[in-house]
């Protein structure tokens, strides 16, 4: 990787922007520790899923459109998101820092599947989970989209 892990919400990850190509990811990140292809059905066309490990990141493209870089997810504990090391902050303070910047139309989903809690900011396609002690766990965050459901690829 060449830049430090820096989340942009809608954009993408330090300079690696929603929509670069399989080989614009491996340029970056480098070879992934895994590959994962999720198969689609009739209401979604599938997805592939690069893994690394170290440091705990995973990288989504969606077949759909055109196996572009969709999604980001990581459990780094060194991401920056807007200029604080978000893994140091607790719920409240995640809350208080996506409002401060403009984000606010969210939704709080006390225990999932994996009984954690997670916040999910539309405004801003990112998912916060936390654990019991309201310990940040892992962050992943999306491209946008239109109304039509088309994605929205940063500049």
């Amino acid at each position: 990787m060449k830049d430090e892990l820096v989340i942009y919400p809608l954009v993408g990850v330090g300079s690696l922007k929603f929509g670069a190509t399989k080989k614009e990811v491996e340029a970056y990140f480098g070879e992934p520790n895994a590959v994962e292809t999720i198969p689609g059905d009739e209401d979604f066309l599938g997805v592939d899923i690069w893994s690394y490990f170290e440091p705990g990141h995973s990288v989504y493209f969606e077949q759909e459109f055109d196996e572009r870089f969709t999604n980001f997810e990581t459990d780094d504990e060194s991401a920056i998101l807007f200029g604080k090391q978000i893994f140091s902050l607790k719920e409240n303070e995640v809350l208080a820092l996506m409002k401060e910047n403009g984000y606010s139309d969210y939704e709080i989903v006390d225990k999932d599947e994996f009984d954690e809690k997670r916040i999910s900011f539309f405004d801003a396609q990112m998912d916060f989970l936390f654990d019991e002690e309201q310990t940040l766990l892992q962050i992943n965050w999306a491209v946008g989209f239109t109304e039509e459901e088309e994605p929205v690829w940063p500049e």
